[in-house]
């Protein structure tokens, strides 16, 4: 530590306080958002093996990819940011859950096109493609399932990370050191010189 006046305020980085995170929710939650990413783009890479048979609006639209990588990406961000609450993960994670929340949502239009469009049994199919179009609807099942959670997942930690920047008396100021300012420093303080000696002794007359 440097003497007095030798620090000046930093960056701001905002750390908010046990009472306002609730420990191990967002890791869960993370843990959740990253498992439905990764079961998007497996499944996705699956669908569009299907899709001579099987007709998937959700394929098409590339929902699989974006919406899982955007899922990933949002899992690890909550997660991070309950380690580390600093105001640039708060709100990284944040906006990177409205994102995901907006894919959810288009993955969840999508799938119930996708149910609607095979759901029919067609007379012209024979077995091999009614097998594959029973595949290709059960795995949309599935994701639909998976993805409503997603949007409800995305949906509570985006406001509850909005909750968490608005409570302003929980927070606390770090103060990060950065460069010296020498106009900023404390001058020493020039103490009295002591009396000499033969000041204290007066002469005698």
């Amino acid at each position: 530590m440097q003497g007095m006046g030798t620090l000046r305020l930093g960056s701001r980085a905002v750390m908010y306080t046990a009472e306002t995170l609730p420990k191990g929710k967002n890791r869960v939650m993370g843990t959740i958002q990253i498992m439905t990413g990764f079961m998007h783009i497996g499944f996705g890479i699956v669908l569009t093996t299907l899709t001579n048979v099987y007709t998937s609006v959700f394929v098409i639209g590339e929902i699989p990819f974006l919406g899982g990588v955007s899922f990933i990406i949002s899992g690890c961000l909550s997660i991070g940011a309950e380690k580390s609450p600093t105001e640039c993960a708060v709100k990284g994670s944040q906006a990177m859950n409205v994102i995901s929340a907006i894919f959810a949502l288009l993955g969840i239009v999508a799938f119930i096109v996708d149910l609607n469009l095979n759901g029919l049994y067609r007379s012209g199919f024979d077995y091999y493609s009614y097998l594959v179009l029973l595949a290709g609807n059960g795995i949309s099942i599935v994701l639909l399932i998976f993805t409503i959670l997603e949007f409800c997942i995305a949906v509570a930690t985006a406001n509850f990370w909005c909750r968490a920047t608005r409570l302003s008396s929980n927070e606390a100021m770090l103060i990060v050191p950065s460069t010296t300012r020498p106009d900023l420093a404390v001058p020493p303080a020039e103490l009295p010189q002591p009396p000499s000696y033969t000041e204290l002794v007066a002469p005698e007359v």
